[in-house]
């Protein structure tokens, strides 16, 4: 172990150490970002339209020109790749390694939407579904069309489709679940891609408006959805490399918790994130719809199978996603307070014992269709809300600094960092070049007037730098480390 690797273990065990004992509710910060222009909001529940890679953010929406890649630079996004030229897709990503797959779904709303009781027609379009590919390009730092399949792969679905996801098996098989007219589907397709399979049918009795989501569990396959008729969730599992028609019984999720009051434990609001031991975290909307039952509540899946007791969450609320921290062995649950748009709430629980703190609130405004990762977050991720005609977001970080190697990010820095941010009476930056190289780090504040020169000097490729950073009045600030080949700026907030 060379002295940089040795240096980032420890001030990793330090940290690990150090942030376990934060108050569980809290995030080291929250960093608002400008509103995007937006034709179809950011949801559907169980879709996941945020993701991060080479220690950058990006998301797939849509605008009045077509449905596009954008990437988050500081705190704007910026349009790199058009993938559809539809402007009201809803988009699932699903990212493996340098790739990532997007399931572009457009809902045609079917008749039978409208009465509840018709049964299947053919007086409507069957829904379509796109699925389109793209990968990292890494001198770039933008994705372009994969190679192995650089066309669109056009999925056929069905008749009264309201949202479709995607998740790949350890076999690299690619599943598809998407609800029907009173049915619950998958799909399969193998590598590249190009052809799916006929539908498979998982569950029927189900109402128009219930909703399914698929998910990879380790050496296996799961599908939960919604059942409203029955007042249950239903999940299923499927062992990789089975017969795509080889299915588990039903699991009745938390059956052994379900009440008997209001119109009972489903709602078609889920969503979900795996652990890396293969637990399962649903979140989910009930039905109960009465004072003391929670609106808002966790089901809980063991690597074994087995379901915990309901968990409540919150008592009001809606569109709940799970977002997972196990750098700091935690969930948070993230929540629009209300039907129609409100606030953006969250509430955080430790994983070691599932027990809810208080609420808090993330964004204020009018916001719904709350969207992030499917996978967990070891530093920082962007939360997604909108309106009618804007996603707006934030960046929240736990405070630890990641210590996954940026590839060529922005061609000269491996890592940038500051430590404890926010801080209140000194702050640490760190960083490390790609090669060796003069560097210049420059402090601003917030209206971009330069305040001081923090450091300069040559820094060697590979060596860990570090600058104290104190005697600031309160507020936000720009910290800029620029070389001879590129700039990167992060913000810093005094909170004395």
């Amino acid at each position: 172990m060379n002295r940089f690797t040795t240096l980032l273990f420890l001030f990793a065990s330090f940290l690990s150490l150090a942030l376990s004992a934060q108050e569980i509710q809290g995030l080291s910060s929250v960093n608002q970002l400008t509103r995007l222009a937006v034709t179809k909001n950011t949801g559907e529940k169980p879709q996941s339209k945020v993701w991060s890679y080479a220690c950058t953010q990006w998301t797939v929406l849509p605008d009045t020109s077509g449905t596009h890649l954008w990437r988050l630079d500081d705190d704007s996004w910026t349009r790199v790749l058009t993938l559809s030229p539809s402007t009201v897709t809803k988009a699932d990503c699903k990212v493996e390694n340098e790739v990532v797959h997007v399931l572009l779904f457009e809902e045609v709303t079917p008749i039978t939407n409208i009465v509840e009781e018709a049964e299947d027609s053919t007086m409507s379009l069957n829904n379509k579904a796109y699925l389109v590919s793209i990968e990292y390009d890494e001198s770039q730092h933008t994705y372009k069309r994969w190679s192995k399949r650089p066309a669109p792969s056009e999925i056929q679905l069905d008749n009264g489709v309201e949202t479709a996801s995607i998740d790949i098996d350890s076999r690299g098989r690619m599943w598809l679940a998407s609800d029907a007219v009173k049915k619950i589907n998958v799909r399969w397709s193998d590598a590249p891609y190009t052809t799916w399979s006929s539908p498979i049918t998982l569950a029927s009795g189900v109402k128009n408006d219930d909703i399914t989501s698929v998910v990879a569990l380790p050496g296996k396959i799961g599908v939960f959805w919604s059942n409203q008729n029955a007042k249950r969730f239903g999940f299923k599992t499927h062992q990789d490399g089975a017969s795509p028609t080889q299915w588990s019984a039903d699991e009745l999720p938390a059956s052994q918790s379900v009440s008997d009051v209001g119109k009972g434990m489903a709602d078609d609001h889920i969503n979900f994130a795996v652990a890396s031991d293969g637990t399962l975290y649903c979140v989910v909307k009930t039905s109960y719809n009465v004072p003391q039952y929670p609106t808002i509540a966790l089901l809980v899946r063991r690597p074994s199978g087995k379901w915990d007791n309901l968990y409540g969450v919150s008592e009001f609320g809606t569109r709940p996603i799970a977002l997972l921290d196990e750098t700091l062995n935690r969930l948070l649950v993230i929540f629009s307070s209300i039907e129609g748009g409100g606030d953006i709430l969250y509430k955080s629980t430790s994983l070691s014992n599932i027990n809810f703190g208080p609420q808090q609130t993330l964004m204020t405004g009018r916001f719904d269709n709350v969207t992030s990762s499917k996978a967990s977050f070891k530093s920082e991720i962007a939360i997604l809300a909108s309106n009618k005609t804007h996603a707006y977001g934030v960046i929240i970080s736990n405070g630890t600094p990641s210590l996954v190697k940026c590839p060529n990010l922005e061609s000269s820095f491996r890592s940038f960092v500051v430590y404890p941010n926010p801080f209140i009476t000194k702050t640490t930056i760190y960083f490390t070049l790609q090669e060796d190289d003069e560097y210049e780090l420059l402090l601003y504040d917030s209206k971009g007037a330069r305040i001081a020169k923090l450091s300069q000097g040559r820094a060697l490729a590979g060596e860990l730098n570090t600058i104290d950073l104190k005697d600031l009045s309160r507020g936000l600030y720009m910290i800029t480390l620029q070389t001879n080949k590129s700039v990167r700026s992060l913000k810093v907030i005094q909170e004395r």
